[in-house]
């Protein structure tokens, strides 16, 4: 019987209360270790199967060798040091996709701060839109328990970059004065007046866009330029940016580049029609087409759109712009800066001998010149600032100096001008008034009904006043492009050397089909599209911003 009892008590030699608490502590922070790194490594855009695999088998397998290992003291180590190893590599890796210093772990800024005696103050920090840096890496947010400052300045960014892509602006620009930030939009070509900043709230937002973007948060008075990537709900945006100091305190430009140019000849507007003129004017080979139109009335992305209708891969396509409004693939892009700098510029680029060429401006003779040279043996397309295809025809005339010579390499001479479309979530119909429609001459009995935005407030069902969801209460929703056509036909090239007045050129152009912007203006109007007072208010002599 005492060798039984002996035999048992032997037995019991093998559990040990102290060891196993002591196992059971040492494997919780593994539990908890697992999610985070899976969650973590979706934050910052790492893979997620291969970490959650890494730290998972790691630690049931060091687990496994712990428990069959008979020295206890050697399986903790080998416990400790491989579940160590792979978190201390994963922790590595996150740090180094990580461009805040603030946000990144176990270091020793961060101990630090789990320490303090504030880590029990917590701020909420917004995600309306995930961030991106100038390099392409996700942006961290601060920790809700960080510097109050900080969070601050990176909820205000927050709010102002969702508020940009919201309101589907273009353009957005923070200009200080007089205490207070302005805040102006540029949505679908009109500005737009939004609330004012503080001070207080806009330079450390400022502060904190520019390090997103990239840009030397510790200058403050040279201007700069920048870009980030802005993701809301999926959608990419692309956004530029530039500051520069003033004596009121730092402003900052925005341009959204998804909206700010388009680069598809077949997404532009044109009907059908004008469609296939323009595109086979466009590959004919050699010769000009100026396109024309006035500040903000999408010349670019018309000459953005022409030059990319060429094969790049069989020809040489380059473009000499003030400054490029965004990078073309497979296009050699050329800046000249100031227009005194474009003739200089344009003669380096054709000793390049491109297949074809644009030039965004002629401000000067000697420009007109080369690109009028340039045209007798390749094809050349050119902006010219102008309200109508006539008016741009006599500038170029006039720029060359010489008709013969302006007339001789001649194509074809584009006007376009950009109306916003009505909301068809909220626009109303109403009765034109026949005067109106006489000033117009459009007839009375060919029109039933006009649209214009809604001239009351839109309610739910239960009357209480609600804002437009689509167009957020503007009643505009994007913007249509119009164009007008001049086909230089060997009689308009004529009646161009012969120096003919416009009334002449205006007859022959209208013998052969023309239609005036003023006409493809008014179609939309009774198609729907848009109201008589946006084809108004974008007829209207040029303002300035």
């Amino acid at each position: 019987m005492t060798d039984v009892v002996a035999a048992v008590q032997a037995a019991g030699d093998y559990f040990s209360i102290i060891k196993i608490v002591l196992m059971l502590v040492v494997l919780t922070p593994w539990f908890y270790v697992a999610p985070w790194v899976q969650k973590d490594a979706k934050k910052v855009h790492t893979s997620q199967t291969a970490w959650s695999l890494a730290v998972l088998l790691v630690g049931a397998v060091t687990l496994l060798i712990w428990l069959v290992q008979p020295y206890y003291v050697i399986g903790l180590l080998t416990y400790l040091l491989l579940t160590g190893g792979v978190l201390a590599a994963y922790v590595a890796h996150r740090n180094s996709r990580v461009e805040d210093e603030s946000e990144k772990v176990l270091t020793m800024a961060h101990l630090s701060h789990l320490f303090s005696k504030d880590r029990g103050r917590a701020m909420k920090v917004l995600a309306k839109v995930k961030l991106y840096h100038a390099t392409g890496k996700v942006i961290i947010p601060p920790s809700p328990e960080g510097s109050e400052e900080e969070v601050s300045a990176y909820n205000t960014a927050q709010e102002l970059l969702y508020d940009i892509i919201w309101r589907r602006a273009s353009e957005a620009d923070l200009s200080p004065s007089e205490g207070q930030t302005r805040v102006r939009y540029v949505i679908d070509g009109v500005v737009i007046e939004r609330p004012p900043l503080p001070l207080t709230a806009s330079e450390p937002a400022i502060q904190c866009i520019k390090n997103i973007g990239g840009m030397d948060v510790e200058d403050r008075r040279r201007p700069q330029a920048g870009k980030l990537s802005v993701d809301l709900a999926g959608m990419q945006v692309e956004m530029a940016l530039r500051s520069a100091g003033t004596t009121s305190g730092q402003r900052m430009q925005f341009r959204v580049l998804q909206e700010y140019v388009r680069t598809k000849l077949d997404t532009l507007g044109m009907d059908e029609v004008m469609l296939e003129k323009v595109r086979a004017i466009n590959l004919a080979g050699d010769g000009l087409i100026i396109i024309s139109g006035r500040p903000g009335s999408g010349v670019t992305s018309t000459l953005y759109s022409l030059l990319r209708e060429h094969d790049a891969f069989v020809k040489q396509l380059e473009s000499l712009e003030s400054r490029p409004a965004v990078d073309m693939e497979n296009i050699t892009q050329h800046a000249y800066g100031e227009p005194g700098r474009l003739a200089p510029s344009l003669a380096a680029v054709l000793r390049r001998d491109p297949d074809v060429l644009m030039v965004d401006a002629c401000p000067d003779e000697a420009t007109a010149q080369l690109v009028a040279e340039a045209a007798a043996g390749r094809a050349v397309l050119l902006g010219v600032s102008a309200s109508d295809t006539f008016m741009a025809l006599a500038r170029w005339v006039k720029a060359c100096g010489d008709a013969k010579r302006a007339a001789a390499p001649l194509r074809a001479v584009l006007c376009q001008m950009l109306l916003r479309k009505l909301c068809p979530n909220c626009r109303e119909s109403y009765i034109p008034n026949p005067e109106v429609l006489a000033k117009a001459n459009l007839s009375a009995q060919r029109i039933e009904r006009f649209f214009r935005p809604p001239t009351k407030p839109l309610t739910d069902d239960d009357g209480s006043p609600i804002t437009c969801p689509a167009c957020q209460g503007i009643g505009y929703l994007g913007q249509a492009a119009v164009f007008e056509l001049m086909e230089v036909t060997d009689e308009v090239k004529g009646l161009i050397r012969e120096g003919a007045p416009v009334g002449q050129l205006k007859a022959v152009c209208r013998k052969s089909g023309m239609l005036y912007l003023q006409e493809q203006a008014l179609q939309r109007v009774i198609d729907g599209v848009t109201s008589i007072q946006e084809v108004i208010r974008v007829s209207q002599p040029e303002r300035k911003r």
